[in-house]
Order: structure tokens, then C-alpha cells, then sequence
């Protein structure tokens, strides 16, 4: 199994709680270009699960709605508070059997902790995520130390690459 780790999509700060944050244009855009990438990664049978807080559905919506999945399921231990213990024993239990491909969608500093637990097996903060970054472990089962890092993606720099081949293009046929 690919076990994809995705920290949510840009935010706003205007709300009046936490878990009310929506998505900005640029997380919109963001999350189009995270799900477009992961159109051309997973196959098979794929389960995505998310955090209860909004950012977060939002951006696992946009994921579901661009792989063909039924929206995402809810993991209340996927908040940015969360406990990484539990929520590895949570999508333990969600993996099931025949999951070719789980996208888990959580939030800073959760997510590169439970990346550091699955992926090493150490309990740390982890080393940071961007705005809707992916990483990728290969494993049999979700459990400490046994994911093989398989990957990484993130938007921005594929974002940037693109602005520099646009500039590059025009640049080069000015001439």
C-alpha cells in the first residue's frame, strides 16, 4: 500500500474558530494541482480520509471529487493537536483490507509527526510541511518505522517551474 500524507491546502485567517478556516483562491488552486498530481499517482482501490476541521474537507473534497471517490471519511484524531499514536491506530483500523492507495489529509504539526512515526519510528515534531504538500511511504501495514519513503510532491514548486517555463517561453520567442 501507498500510505499519501497531505497537509491541507492554503487557509484564511478571518474566521471566527479555527475549524471554520476556508480554503483562499490560492488553496483552491492549490488543491486542484495536489489532486491532479495524485490522478496520475494512485490505481486500484483508494481510500482518503481528513480531519474534521473545514481547510481540511475542503481540500480531501477536491481530491474525491477529482479521483471519483465518495467524500472523504472524517477522523476526529487528524486535527493539528492530535495525538500521532492514535491517529496511526485510527487509519490502522481504516486501511482495511485490498487499499491499494490511502490519502490522509490532516494539518500541521500532526501531519510530520505521524509522517516521522510511521516513517522512522521516533515520536518528534517532524520536519515541517508546506501548504498542501504530499509525502509518500510504501508500506504493508500502517505501523511505526515500516513506511519506505516513496515520494514527495509539492505544489508550489510545481507552480513556480511552471511560472519559469512561461517566462522562458516568452523570453525565447521574443527574440
Amino acid at each position: 500500500m501507498r500510505l499519501y500524507l497531505l497537509r491541507h491546502a492554503d487557509a484564511a485567517f478571518e474566521a471566527e474558530r479555527d475549524e471554520l478556516r476556508p480554503l483562499t483562491e490560492r488553496g483552491w488552486a492549490q488543491a486542484q494541482n495536489v489532486a491532479d498530481w495524485l490522478c496520475s499517482q494512485v490505481s486500484g482501490q483508494v481510500r482518503i480520509a481528513t480531519s474534521p476541521l473545514l481547510r481540511a474537507q475542503q481540500t480531501a473534497s477536491v481530491v474525491s471529487q477529482a479521483l471519483g471517490l465518495e467524500p472523504a471519511l472524517q477522523v476526529p484524531e487528524l486535527t493539528p493537536d492530535g495525538d500521532p499514536l492514535r491517529a496511526e491506530t485510527a487509519l490502522s483500523l481504516l486501511a482495511g483490507e485490498g487499499v491499494e492507495d490511502f490519502i490522509v489529509v490532516s494539518h500541521m504539526p500532526l501531519i510530520a509527526s505521524l509522517y516521522a512515526w510511521i516513517a522512522e519510528g521516533t515520536l518528534t515534531t517532524g520536519d515541517a510541511y508546506d501548504l498542501a504538500e504530499v509525502r509518500v511511504l510504501a508500506l504493508d501495514i500502517i505501523a511505526p518505522g515500516l513506511g519506505q519513503v516513496d515520494g514527495c510532491y509539492r505544489p508550489e514548486i510545481a507552480e513556480a517551474s511552471g511560472d519559469l517555463r512561461s517566462f522562458m517561453t516568452r523570453f525565447t520567442s521574443d527574440k
